[in-house]
């Protein structure tokens, strides 16, 4: 039995770090309900459509009119019966909406009631609309990316969106274990700039003990190296020089001794005061021979290090179809979907994929069935457009 089977979870949220919560949750077993706007969240339309499968799967949907009394009253009711409410808006649409902590809480005290935000229910910037690279920016992710002596960057996947999308579904996770112990349930207040923050821990830590900021440096690092991607014959390889156990195994298997004899090599400080001599003999070493020939020799003897792959490269590795790292999903006018598929592998609980991710109120009807509506009041709600019912 997947561990959260008997858990009932209202996902309101959309984009990507609450829908990654909510179907990080329906892996485990949850019954989440994608509660959207008749029309659908916003991004929908998004890459064909095939952006809300990536991370609504095994969730049931609901759309509902919030701002009609049919609509609020159907929220409600599901209120009452759920584990655990989620929201991602800016702080005070769901108060006006009636359906703020203060309220469901008091409608259901057992209720873990979760929101997302830019930057949090508190602080001077709390009523900000906040998006993953605009916190990239802010807080000094950009700044400490992008290649040597160039302009900042962009990370190349919303990070900060999907690390918090994690984070939320951690602590909804240990506040359902908080419950289990009180019978209470409790607020989450998660932001992006919080789990932007602790992404920097190292930058900030570093910052404290020596006054200075990041470098941007490409693949490499300001404080280890060797740490960088070489070129080869073939491709490139990332080399993770970490600490001088690392160095060694790296000289070793590629027979430079003279390398491991050179003083000026001996520790990381000194590799990094030596860096401009250094690594144009490691790059001429790599270009000298294909990615193939150096890996087979670093990775037996226990070096960290991989092949720099594309998607579509890793996305058919045997690795990769091995761990079952990708879902292939195939949906209704867009044909087959792939998407990650779920890392947390339980001994006990396999996580399988028991829905697709549904379409706009696929599964309005069902839910509201279950709540104690009648068909008939199921159409007037419907006539009066307080829900929508199966695709639009």
């Amino acid at each position: 039995m997947l561990p959260l089977s008997d858990t009932l979870v209202l996902d309101l949220t959309q984009v990507i770090a609450g829908p990654t919560a909510g179907q990080i949750l329906g892996d485990m077993g949850a019954d989440v309900i994608k509660v959207e706007p008749l029309h659908g969240e916003h991004f929908r339309p998004h890459f064909g459509g095939a952006w809300v499968p990536s991370m609504n799967r095994n969730k049931r949907g609901l759309a509902v009119n919030l701002r009609t009394a049919g609509g609020r009253d159907v929220l409600m009711r599901l209120v009452r019966k759920a584990d655990v409410f989620m929201e991602a808006f800016v702080p005070g649409v769901m108060d006006k909406l009636g359906f703020g902590w203060e309220t469901v809480s008091a409608e259901n005290p057992r209720l873990v009631y979760a929101s997302i935000s830019g930057y949090g229910q508190t602080g001077p910037y709390s009523s900000r609309a906040g998006y993953d690279p605009c916190i990239q920016a802010e807080i000094g992710l950009m700044d400490a990316t992008g290649p040597e002596n160039g302009e900042m960057c962009r990370v190349g996947t919303a990070s900060i969106d999907y690390c918090t999308g994690s984070f939320c579904a951690a602590g909804i996770a240990f506040a359902l274990l908080g419950r289990h112990k009180t019978g209470r349930g409790q607020r989450l207040d998660l932001s992006l700039f919080d789990v932007g923050m602790h992404m920097m821990s190292h930058w900030i830590t570093n910052y404290g003990l020596t006054g200075e900021n990041p470098v941007r440096m490409g693949t490499s690092n300001s404080l280890l190296f060797p740490l960088r991607v070489f070129e080869t014959r073939t491709r490139p390889i990332f080399i993770a020089g970490t600490n001088d156990a690392f160095w060694r195994l790296l000289c070793s298997a590629l027979g430079r001794q003279d390398w491991l004899d050179d003083k000026r090599f001996a520790s990381n400080e000194s590799r990094i005061a030596h860096r401009a001599v250094l690594q144009p003999m490691i790059e001429a070493h790599f270009a000298a021979h294909t990615a193939e020939e150096l890996l087979d020799k670093l990775i037996p003897a226990g070096m960290a290090c991989g092949a720099a792959y594309r998607v579509s490269d890793v996305m058919e590795s045997d690795h990769a179809r091995a761990r079952g790292s990708v879902l292939e999903i195939t949906y209704p006018g867009i044909g087959p979907v792939k998407s990650a598929a779920n890392p947390i592998k339980l001994s006990d609980a396999p996580v399988d994929t028991r829905r697709k991710s549904p379409t706009v109120g696929e599964h309005t009807a069902e839910i509201m069935r279950e709540v104690g509506y009648s068909d008939a009041e199921i159409a007037a709600l419907r006539d009066a457009k307080a829900v929508a019912v199966g695709a639009p």
